[in-house]
């Protein structure tokens, strides 16, 4: 079997040549610590609609249905609001936007799916309330079919238009959910996109454009999903990065992690896309099962971003397979941890075998 053991040192090397030539991690502010261990399993993070300087947070399955009003500036929890009647399988996700009526609400994704089994998702509706106090709430609760089961860890939401982002080993599916969605019956998402590996989070930007982020870097797009790829920033060091919010002026991520009790702040130096303000609606998705439509909103051609998205150079298109290591070395850590396995199973039942001989 002595194959076995040189295809783990050849993906050993190969995971190891992916991280050498991996970019930098970012430069980070640290706004403050938790305290104690509430908030052990952070998963999602959203800021605010109504009041200054809050974001919302959830941990991840186990953690209850319960929301924590973050204070960006000292960490503290300002309130829990605890959703009566939520199961809370497999929270993962969390945006704020406005409801039907034009009221805020937190939009509350129960969308994880690590066993690819579950028939319907769902997606909680809380009005944001206005006072910060610990309080039991009611949800309006949607159920959301995709055609193919699928793990998923980000939520974004523009207003009342939602679209989910699966968390795929190799890639992930953008699904768009109907506006409005319906609370009588299960609605039926639409794949609009494809997302690359191990999608953990996703926000939409202030001032248009959104961010999507994996567990080494965060790709800042253009318009509305799926968007033009405008650049790719690396993220801090984190050991195990969930969740991520824009800060209101669209300047800045805010970022944190389980198993780390840091909230960070990391700049971004990619203009926001204000033109998605100006977006139109997009096509009613139930029940005409039209192909997919491209984005809304379109990059401005005079002044395309820093990965030339919208008209690349051939350096720029030289340079984009190494400007992509962050997500690949996750995933080839990932095959290769596998692969690993794999071999060692492989090595035991071969030594096994030839010892009853």
């Amino acid at each position: 079997m002595r194959w076995a053991g040189g295809a783990c040192i050849a993906i050993a090397l190969a995971a190891v040549a992916v991280l050498a030539a991996s970019p930098s991690r970012a430069d980070a502010t640290e706004l403050c610590r938790f305290n104690g261990d509430r908030l052990a399993e952070i998963s999602g993070l959203a800021y605010s609609s109504t009041h200054e300087g809050i974001v919302w947070a959830h941990n991840d399955s186990g953690g209850g249905a319960k929301l924590y009003a973050i204070d960006v500036a000292d960490c503290r929890i300002r309130a829990v609001l605890t959703v009566r009647g939520v199961t809370a399988q497999d929270p993962e996700a969390i945006a704020t936007g406005t409801g039907s009526t034009g009221t805020p609400v937190i939009w509350w994704g129960d969308v994880g799916d690590n066993t690819a089994e579950r028939r319907h998702v769902e997606i909680h509706e809380i009005p944001e309330p206005r006072r910060l106090r610990d309080a039991t709430v009611d949800a309006t609760t949607y159920r959301v079919r995709l055609d193919e089961p699928e793990d998923a860890e980000a939520l974004l939401a523009d207003g009342d238009r939602l679209w989910l982002i699966g968390k795929g080993l190799l890639g992930g599916t953008v699904w768009q959910l109907p506006t409005p969605l319906r609370s009588d019956r299960a609605s039926r998402a639409r794949a609009v996109g494809e997302e690359e590996a191990l999608v953990t989070d996703a926000a939409m930007r202030p001032g248009g454009g959104y961010a999507v982020r994996d567990y080494s870097e965060v790709r800042i797009y253009s318009g509305l999903p799926p968007g033009e790829l405008r650049a790719r920033t690396p993220l801090p060091d984190q050991v195990q990065g969930e969740a991520m919010t824009w800060t209101p002026d669209g300047a800045a991520l805010i970022v944190a992690s389980e198993g780390d009790n840091r909230l960070l702040l990391v700049p971004i130096d990619v203009p926001a896309d204000s033109a998605s303000e100006e977006s139109v609606d997009p096509p009613p998705l139930e029940p005409t099962p039209s192909p997919p439509a491209p984005s809304a909103t379109a990059t401005d051609s005079t002044s395309p971003g820093p990965s030339g998205a919208s008209s690349p150079s051939p350096v720029a298109a030289a340079l984009e397979p190494v400007d992509r290591v962050g997500s690949l070395a996750v995933t080839a850590l990932a095959i290769g941890a596998a692969v690993f396995v794999v071999s060692v199973v492989a090595v035991a039942v071969a030594a096994r075998i030839r010892a009853r001989r």
